[in-house]
C-alpha cells in the first residue's frame, strides 16, 4: 500500500484533485470471524475527471477486496471507476467491498473504519455504519 501511496504523491503535480463524496456507508453484521461480509456505499464525484477507487483499508483485522458480478458471480476487481459529475453505487448484486477473515464478529450498531485509497491522491477516512442483514 505504501508504494501506491508514494506513487500517487508524485502524480500529485500533473492531476487535478477530484472531490469524491462518500454517502451512507453501511457494513452486514456478522455472527462470527468466519462468516464473510459485504460493504455498501454511494460515492458521487463532483469533478469532470473520472476518478478510481484503488484500495481499501481497516485498521480492524481483515482482508478487504472491491468485487463487482459478472455472470451473475461475484467477481474481484482491480479498480472502481466514479465517472465525472456521477455517482457510483456499490450495492447488492452490484459493485462492493467484500470482508473476510476478520478477526471477531461484526456487530450490529458497532462502526467499521475505513479508509479509501483513489488514483487522484485523494484518500477519504470513513466510519461505516454496521447493519443487520
Amino acid at each position: 500500500m505504501k508504494k501506491y501511496i508514494l506513487l500517487l504523491a508524485g502524480l500529485l503535480p500533473i492531476t487535478s484533485f477530484a472531490t469524491i463524496i462518500v454517502e451512507n456507508p453501511t457494513v452486514f453484521a456478522t455472527n462470527s470471524s468466519s462468516e464473510p461480509s459485504a460493504i455498501f456505499m454511494r460515492l458521487k464525484n463532483t469533478s469532470t475527471q473520472p476518478v478510481n477507487l484503488l484500495s481499501v483499508e481497516s485498521p480492524l483485522k481483515s482482508r478487504l477486496e472491491m468485487h463487482g458480478m459478472k455472470n451473475k458471480k461475484m467477481t474481484p476487481v482491480s479498480m472502481i471507476e466514479v465517472a465525472p459529475k456521477s455517482v457510483t453505487e456499490l450495492k447488492r448484486g452490484g459493485l462492493h467491498i467484500m470482508v473476510f477473515d476478520s478477526a471477531q464478529p461484526i456487530k450490529t450498531g458497532t462502526d467499521f473504519p475505513l479508509t479509501l485509497y483513489f488514483d487522484n491522491g485523494e484518500i477519504i477516512s470513513i466510519q461505516a455504519k454496521t447493519i443487520s442483514r
